[in-house]
């Protein structure tokens, strides 16, 4: 599996807003990874915006990297896509600009794409102190009308041939290998979430609906501090806003499953009046923001019962059995 997949090249692709000292530190990890994976391949900054001289950086520190640019600040999604339109591989790399990656991380990831079926791979992250666990496998499972897609397992790779597959419900769009092809038939990450949260697991649900899969890699290991550019009470509270919004546009554009559909407006339609009565005023403008694009998921809801061939029950039942697997393992855990 190795050897047929270690002559891919592979584009790595890192979106970036004013992250200029954010490259300056963690790009030169990256730039020795893919000079050691014998493939090759390219590395595509997509520069989202901003003012602060990431160009004319990488343009004098980094020569071979490419350079893509919007003139407006688009968003995670926005990036990413033009980012993806760029590469040339067909495995591509996203990476979060404050990511550090080990120098093999790219040959645990690449080797599963000799079969058809994988869509996404992700690696295993480390804080920046190189030994606190921070994500892993995303465990899904379904709870009071929302898949909760946080929970994080860690499992030991067993030697064996082939390798196990681990499934996760997403991979984070920090650090996940994807089949660009699949990428672009799925038209890539959906801008309805923007400017961030919630795009990365809704492509990969929508993979997993095609019955593509998404797996975890716990032997490619990267470095990452979660959360690490907000700061503030007010920015604390947009990111909240954002991502309730968010969640509920994912459901109501990707449940088709109509008892689990009616389960997650059940609990929409009590939580609301709760919100209300808790002064929750953060969540009740999420929940009008949301209804506020009920058209554009509408006419997305269409592409996605259409396109589907597993249902959101099937889904289910693959995640909830996860949880045995993992406790079997030797060193298995969830968080």
């Amino acid at each position: 599996m190795q050897t047929e997949q270690q002559n891919t090249p592979v584009s790595i692709v890192i979106p970036t807003w004013n992250g200029r000292e954010l490259l300056k530190r963690f790009l030169p990890s990256v730039v020795d990874a893919l000079a050691a994976w014998p493939g090759g391949g390219e590395i595509v900054v997509a520069v989202d915006g901003g003012s602060d001289g990431t160009e004319e950086f990488l343009a004098a520190e980094f020569p071979a990297v490419r350079v893509v640019r919007s003139e407006v600040n688009r968003g995670f999604a926005g990036a990413a896509n033009m980012g993806m339109r760029a590469a040339g591989s067909r495995v591509a790399v996203l990476l979060n600009n404050d990511v550090e990656v080990q120098k093999f991380f790219l040959e645990p990831l690449v080797r599963w794409f000799g079969n058809g079926k994988i869509f996404a791979v992700c690696a295993r992250s480390l804080d920046w102190d190189h030994s606190t666990f921070r994500d892993g496998g995303k465990a899904g499972y379904w709870r009071r009308g929302f898949w909760r897609v946080w929970r994080n397992y860690e499992v030991t790779r067993q030697r064996q041939d082939p390798p196990e597959r681990w499934p996760s419900i997403y991979g984070s769009g920090g650090f996940t290998a994807f089949d660009r092809d699949k990428w672009r038939s799925l038209g890539g990450l959906d801008e309805l979430f923007a400017p961030f949260n919630w795009e990365d697991t809704d492509i990969c649900y929508r993979a997993l609906k095609r019955g593509w899969q998404v797996l975890y890699e716990p032997e490619s290991v990267v470095y990452h501090s979660p959360n690490t550019t907000i700061g503030g009470s007010s920015r604390r509270l947009r990111v909240r806003f954002i991502s309730r919004r968010n969640r509920l546009l994912f459901h109501w554009k990707n449940l088709t499953d109509p008892r689990m559909l009616a389960g997650n407006i059940l609990y929409c339609c009590l939580s609301l009046p709760l919100a209300l009565l808790r002064l929750d005023l953060t969540a009740v403008a999420a929940f009008f923001a949301a209804a506020a694009r009920l058209n554009d998921v509408l006419a997305r809801r269409k592409v996605e019962k259409r396109e589907a061939v597993v249902g959101d029950k099937d889904i289910r039942r693959q995640f909830s059995a996860l949880e045995g697997r993992i406790a079997a393992n030797s060193q298995g855990r969830l968080e």
